[in-house]
């Protein structure tokens, strides 16, 4: 499934600040909600046909969208899963001006986009393996 992300602002219709039953009417399928750690105050949407979380902040809204395979999540026209992870950080940096490269990831401020590739600490071109969109103050 395709998605569109619209920088700090949300993915496809569905915005940022969204409650879950807003999201939920998205999908012709049922979300498995879940805390994935102990601290989280309300749980995620997981979407497993699509590959898509959804994360609520302590009000029960939307806070960030996460894709993984199959999702193919874009923004400017730019699909950055399957990506070397110095490939997709570079094209970032060509839209953002504010990119942190991490040893396994990086992240757009700018752009309110992050990325995920877990092998990278090993190898720079392993692939991106999530995208993260999220709403502004997300990582402060």
């Amino acid at each position: 499934m395709e998605f569109q992300i619209s920088p700090l602002k949300g993915v496809d219709d569905i915005e940022f600040g969204a409650a879950p039953a807003d999201v939920r009417r998205h999908f012709d399928s049922q979300p498995k909600s879940f805390k994935r750690t102990p601290q989280d105050a309300f749980p995620c949407d997981y979407f497993e046909s699509q590959g898509v979380f959804f994360y609520y902040d302590g009000d029960g809204r939307l806070e960030a969208v996460e894709f993984a395979s199959p999702a193919r999540p874009s923004v400017e026209k730019l699909n950055l899963l399957g990506l070397g992870l110095d490939e997709a950080t570079a094209a970032l940096s060509g839209l953002d001006s504010e990119v942190e490269k991490e040893a396994d990831g990086a992240i757009a401020y700018q752009l309110g986009v992050s990325i995920y590739a877990p092998l990278a600490k090993e190898n720079p071109a392993a692939p991106v393996e999530s995208v993260l969109a999220f709403r502004p103050g997300y990582y402060n």
